[in-house]
């Protein structure tokens, strides 16, 4: 009977001008199909068929179907992906600025040598082991459409091989960080050292717990689920921290810690939790009748696709760690920096980006956006596109004026006044004891080059063919590969200062391929785009007179 009614169905949908057909009994109960190209429903509900006879369903008599499966259309998709974006971009920006006041409060209270412990080793140590044990699993189940009945139960089973993998990572990174690498020199922070490898260890086991629940809410567009469980997990491991730093100092390093399990624990409480209430009340549209459906089950089934997926990710991932964490596995794994000089350089790293996270960002994005609206993905302008490329090469010029103005302001005003910006943050110990504002000098440096970098690269993003983009990325590889040797190499001369010599010069060739490639683009065209790129003669005149008058007043006194 059901068959009989789809081919009606189907062949009264077939007529023009028909976009939708309702099929009602004597009791009322409603069968209806439409076309699903017009619909404006705010979900796609599909619903799992019972046991029961066709007579049965159209009498009404069916039993509540076992779940209801929430396909979330694309307007809600993109609408949902850009609010979590958005969040997401907020979320950074307000970690990044309380990051910045609980370093300049810690400072006052604890060794810079704590400080590379705490933010360098055993950050990473944290970070290194949750991308190799859950990014894989993460990426790989998030891919998957699950639009099969059992999709959710496999995608869920794989999910769980994350714990595992997490128990077998922290075993082998564990044993290295404790019994490899470098311990610290005074016997206190040694044995604190020790123990909180293991919690930390522990911490990425409980974190791992959390996955599917995490999981589940990014799918189905619970953004502000994700926002209230890492803002619990910073909260509470920055509250463990500030209770050691204030009352047991000498347990600083273990404090930080314990705040790592505490806050994962509970993260992974608070997404439990959340998903348990959603689910007993009834009144949710997710595929899952109890909290019980996101445990672990008994059929250890998984499609070869998703293992394909995973092992990709997971190569991919690798490679992605190295290169973003490059300079602090080169920190621990090679012994050139202290402990000391680890904190000092993680401290300035944070206050230089400051400018990168707040300023550059948002200009960067929105000229991205513009570009890929004008430049449609071409090699090059033809000559009979003058008036567009003289529109571009305008705009582009116009940024990267505006990107050299903004670095070398931050030049003129950021080297001199280093030392005082250091006092301000973290007080006399920052500011003259150690290599601090050296580096904050050099940094103002990188960033002048990393703002010109910014905009030339979203210009050359947005103009860029598939075939040029895959290139990019393999030179991008090489690039990487030349900073880290460079770095090797800088810091064994220069200390932590040739981190940033070699950052310099990684960002210095990256312009120079921007440049390039620019060039190529405007080609054809009788036009200089690089004619305005830079200020002109008086504002340059007068930035350099002003930091040969501001170094005077410095040196003076």
């Amino acid at each position: 009977m059901e068959r009989e009614l789809e081919e009606k169905f189907d062949a009264i949908m077939g007529k023009p001008g028909v976009i939708g057909v309702v099929c009602a009994d004597k009791r009322g109960l409603c069968l209806s199909d439409g076309d699903r190209r017009r619909s404006t429903s705010p979900n796609l509900i599909e619903l799992e068929t019972s046991d029961s006879s066709d007579e049965d369903e159209m009498v009404g008599n069916n039993p509540r179907p076992k779940a209801a499966r929430v396909l979330p259309p694309k307007e809600n998709l993109l609408s949902g992906s850009v609010q979590s974006a958005s969040f997401n971009i907020m979320f950074q920006v307000l970690i990044r600025v309380f990051t910045f006041g609980l370093n300049a409060f810690i400072l006052r209270y604890v060794s810079h040598g704590v400080l590379g412990i705490c933010n360098v080793r055993l950050a990473l140590l944290y970070s290194s082991i949750l991308f190799l044990s859950r990014e894989p699993f993460r990426r790989a189940s998030l891919k998957m459409s699950h639009e099969s009945p059992d999709s959710w139960t496999k995608a869920i089973t794989l999910i769980w091989f994350a714990v595992p993998n997490t128990i077998l990572w922290s075993l082998i990174l564990g044993s290295v960080w404790c019994f490899v690498l470098s311990q610290p020199t005074e016997p206190e922070l040694a044995v604190q050292y020790s123990i909180s490898v293991i919690f930390i260890c522990l911490a990425t086991i409980v974190d791992s717990m959390a996955e599917v629940p995490y999981i589940v809410a990014q799918y189905y567009l619970f953004y502000k689920v994700r926002i209230v469980g890492e803002t619990l997990l910073i909260v509470v491991r920055s509250s463990f921290l500030c209770v050691a730093v204030l009352f047991y100092p000498q347990l600083s390093v273990v404090g930080y810690a314990l705040g790592a399990v505490g806050g994962t624990a509970t993260a992974c409480l608070m997404y439990y939790t959340f998903f348990y209430i959603q689910l007993k009340r009834g009144d949710t549209e997710l595929p899952f009748e109890s909290i019980q459906e996101l445990l672990p089950n008994q059929k250890w089934e998984i499609s070869s696709e998703m293992k394909s997926y995973t092992w990709t990710f997971y190569k991919q991932g690798v490679l992605k760690q190295l290169l973003t964490e490059g300079e602090r596995y080169l920190m621990t794994f090679f012994d050139i920096l202290t402990f000391q000089e680890q904190g000092i350089y993680d401290l300035v790293s944070n206050l230089g980006s400051l400018a990168a996270r707040f300023i550059f960002l948002p200009i960067e994005e929105s000229s991205y956006y513009y570009f890929a609206q004008t430049l449609k993905r071409r090699c090059s302008f033809k000559r009979r596109e003058q008036e567009m490329a003289e529109q571009a090469s305008y705009v582009l010029s116009n940024l990267v004026r505006l990107m050299t103005t903004i670095g070398l302001t931050i030049l003129v005003f950021g080297i001199p006044y280093s030392q005082t910006l250091l006092f301000l943050y973290g007080g006399k110990s920052l500011s003259d004891e150690g290599p601090a504002t050296v580096l904050l000098q050099a940094n103002c440096v990188y960033i002048f080059i990393m703002a010109v970098n910014g905009v030339t690269e979203a210009f050359t993003f947005a103009a860029m063919t598939q075939e040029q983009m895959n290139a990019f990325n393999q030179k991008l590889v090489l690039f990487s590969v030349v900073f880290l040797l460079c770095s090797y190499m800088a810091t064994s001369l220069f200390g932590s200062l040739g981190f940033y010599v070699a950052n310099s010069l990684n960002m210095t060739l990256r312009v120079g391929h921007s440049v390039y490639l620019i060039r190529s683009v405007f080609y054809n065209v009788p036009l200089n785009p690089f004619a305005h790129w830079f200020p002109k003669p008086p504002v340059a005149a007068s930035f350099f007179l002003s930091f040969f008058w501001i170094m005077g007043i410095m040196v003076r006194f």
